[in-house]
């Protein structure tokens, strides 16, 4: 069965349609009452940390006394963060008395022990607002409501841009690639290398063209691979450069000019295409989930709060 707010309400609370909720202020202390069809019930929602007040044991011994003091109480208690909770079983016509009394009585106990409202995101005790924030009812201060408002109005997305998206790629895969470089110089070759320049050119493009989209990923991807290629001639480059600098005299750049009759040698160009393929693989086996969740997020909308203030 429906259970009917709009009817059982104690005096002073207001229903909201659209909600289904009421909620009101009582003895100076905002509350919300909600129905549990499911359970044939009301929920009473008091925010608070009551954890912050002095005698909070004896506070929540007397939640926990509610169900033995009222028949018509299913369980009541604490969540442990913001809110008081009290389940009210309905009766039909006792439950507007019914409520009532409940409400009553906790809100005379709240005022024996200090215990007041709190803000339910940053539990300050400020001017509040109840609001329904992605449909549940809070009360929220005036600096959490404008953030949760601002998320919910978004702001207006950013557009692409190519040319920008290019450089911060070229600048972000370049930068990944001094770690292959550098882990090429101690002997190794790491995934970890090549997910560093792929991530590195993503975030690049992201950061200086605004967004980025499955063309900019596929641009990202393609750079990166081109730049595997070139930091693995980098490191020939200075692994001949460390061979045969001292011995012959020549400077890093002579190193670099003979990187092509080097590679004119069957052993050199063997250790340097099996660099590469066990770079692209491990490469691929690194960054394929980080592309993979990046593809699936392309045009994909931030998500977005919804905010009504009562």
């Amino acid at each position: 069965m429906s259970i009917q707010i709009e009817n059982v309400m104690p005096d002073g609370f207001l229903y909201e349609r659209e909600q289904n909720l009421s909620h009101g202020v009582y003895g100076g202390m905002e509350l919300f009452i909600l129905p549990v069809d499911t359970e044939n019930q009301y929920q009473i929602q008091l925010y608070t940390d009551a954890e912050k007040i002095e005698d909070r044991e004896a506070f929540f011994e007397y939640l926990e006394t509610l169900p033995q003091r009222y028949p018509f109480v299913y369980r009541a208690g604490y969540n442990g963060s913001n809110m008081v909770y009290v389940y009210v079983q309905t009766r039909e016509q006792e439950d507007r008395e019914n409520l009532t009394t409940v409400i009553a009585g906790l809100v005379s106990r709240c005022t024996e022990y200090g215990v007041r409202n709190c803000c339910a995101h940053c539990k300050n005790i400020a001017p509040l607002h109840a609001a329904a924030v992605d449909h549940t009812p809070l009360l929220i201060c005036d600096n959490c409501l404008a953030r949760v408002t601002e998320g919910a109005e978004g702001k207006p997305a950013r557009r692409e841009n190519l040319p920008l998206g290019l450089v911060g790629a070229l600048l972000g895969v370049l930068l990944g690639s001094i770690l292959w470089i550098v882990i090429g110089e101690i002997g190794f070759i790491a995934g970890i290398a090549g997910y560093a320049i792929v991530f590195c050119g993503m975030k690049g493009y992201q950061i200086l063209g605004g967004k980025i989209s499955k063309a900019g990923i596929v641009i990202c991807v393609l750079l990166s691979c081109l730049v595997i290629a070139g930091a693995e001639m980098v490191s020939l480059g200075l692994a001949i450069y460390q061979e045969f600098g001292e011995m012959y005299g020549i400077t890093p750049g002579d190193a670099f000019r003979v990187i092509p009759e080097f590679l004119k040698e069957p052993e050199v160009a063997g250790g340097v295409a099996k660099d590469l393929v066990v770079g692209y693989l491990l490469a691929i086996w690194a960054s394929y989930a980080s592309i993979r969740s990046a593809w699936q997020q392309v045009g994909k909308e931030p998500e977005r709060h919804t905010v009504v203030r009562f």
